[in-house]
Protein backbone atom coordinates (compact mmCIF):
# COMPACT_ATOMS: atom_id res chain seq x y z
CA UNK A 1 0.00 0.00 0.00
CA UNK A 2 1.25 3.64 -0.80
CA UNK A 3 1.09 6.50 1.48
CA UNK A 4 -1.95 7.87 0.68
CA UNK A 5 -3.89 4.87 0.85
CA UNK A 6 -2.73 4.83 4.70
CA UNK A 7 -3.20 7.87 5.29
CA UNK A 8 -7.36 8.18 3.93
CA UNK A 9 -7.39 5.05 6.71
CA UNK A 10 -6.15 6.71 9.40
CA UNK A 11 -8.93 8.89 10.30
CA UNK A 12 -11.90 6.42 10.62
CA UNK A 13 -10.18 3.36 12.30
CA UNK A 14 -7.59 6.05 14.32
CA UNK A 15 -9.57 9.10 15.28
CA UNK A 16 -6.23 10.87 14.00
CA UNK A 17 -4.62 10.05 17.17
CA UNK A 18 -2.14 8.16 16.01
CA UNK A 19 -0.75 6.67 12.24
CA UNK A 20 -1.33 3.14 11.12
CA UNK A 21 1.36 0.74 10.02
CA UNK A 22 1.45 -1.09 6.60
CA UNK A 23 1.07 -4.15 8.51
CA UNK A 24 -2.31 -2.73 9.98
CA UNK A 25 -3.73 -1.16 6.94
CA UNK A 26 -2.98 -4.24 5.18
CA UNK A 27 -5.14 -6.24 7.92
CA UNK A 28 -8.26 -3.44 7.43
CA UNK A 29 -7.82 -3.91 3.76
CA UNK A 30 -8.05 -7.67 3.96
CA UNK A 31 -10.95 -7.90 6.20
CA UNK A 32 -14.24 -9.28 4.92
CA UNK A 33 -16.35 -6.77 6.89
CA UNK A 34 -14.22 -3.92 5.29
CA UNK A 35 -16.30 -1.56 2.98
CA UNK A 36 -14.54 1.16 0.78
CA UNK A 37 -15.85 4.63 -0.49
CA UNK A 38 -16.31 2.88 -3.46
CA UNK A 39 -18.15 0.17 -2.41
CA UNK A 40 -21.05 2.55 -0.99
CA UNK A 41 -21.70 3.63 -3.63
CA UNK A 42 -22.84 1.15 -4.94
CA UNK A 43 -25.01 0.25 -2.11
CA UNK A 44 -26.57 3.14 -2.78
CA UNK A 45 -27.45 2.85 -6.77
CA UNK A 46 -28.51 -0.76 -5.71
CA UNK A 47 -30.68 1.28 -3.15
CA UNK A 48 -32.23 3.33 -6.20
CA UNK A 49 -32.67 0.27 -7.87
CA UNK A 50 -34.61 -1.83 -5.57
CA UNK A 51 -36.74 1.53 -4.84
CA UNK A 52 -37.71 1.90 -8.15
CA UNK A 53 -38.44 -1.67 -8.97
CA UNK A 54 -40.16 -1.62 -5.91
CA UNK A 55 -42.91 1.15 -7.15
CA UNK A 56 -43.20 -0.53 -10.69
CA UNK A 57 -44.49 -3.19 -9.28
CA UNK A 58 -46.69 -1.68 -7.10
CA UNK A 59 -49.00 -0.04 -8.94
CA UNK A 60 -50.42 -3.05 -10.04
Amino acid sequence: MDKDEIDALEPKYTGNQRHLTEGEAQAIVHDPNFKSEADEDITDLDALAIGLAYGVTRRT
